[in-house]
């Protein structure tokens, strides 16, 4: 899964979407997430040459602007 902080959303121009079912992100430390319900972006990542459109669910990072998962770093 890969997940984008809400504050980088507020600042940028897309197109937010709510899913189909409520869901909440439980942080590592396995306390609720205090962004609440979660939401995603359909968007487009390059990193070098590695380029592809993923879902990226909106929460709150902290500090963070964006988490990259495993669906993003594995190439067929």
């Amino acid at each position: 899964m890969n997940f984008v902080d809400r504050v980088v959303m507020k600042n940028n121009n897309l197109e937010i979407h709510k899913l189909a079912n409520l869901y909440c992100v439980i942080n590592v430390d396995n306390t609720p997430n205090k962004a609440g319900q979660i939401e995603y972006v359909q968007a487009y990542i390059k990193i070098g040459s590695h380029k592809i459109t993923q879902y990226l669910f909106i929460t709150n990072l902290g500090n963070k602007k964006i988490m990259i998962g495993y669906s993003y770093l594995y190439k067929a």
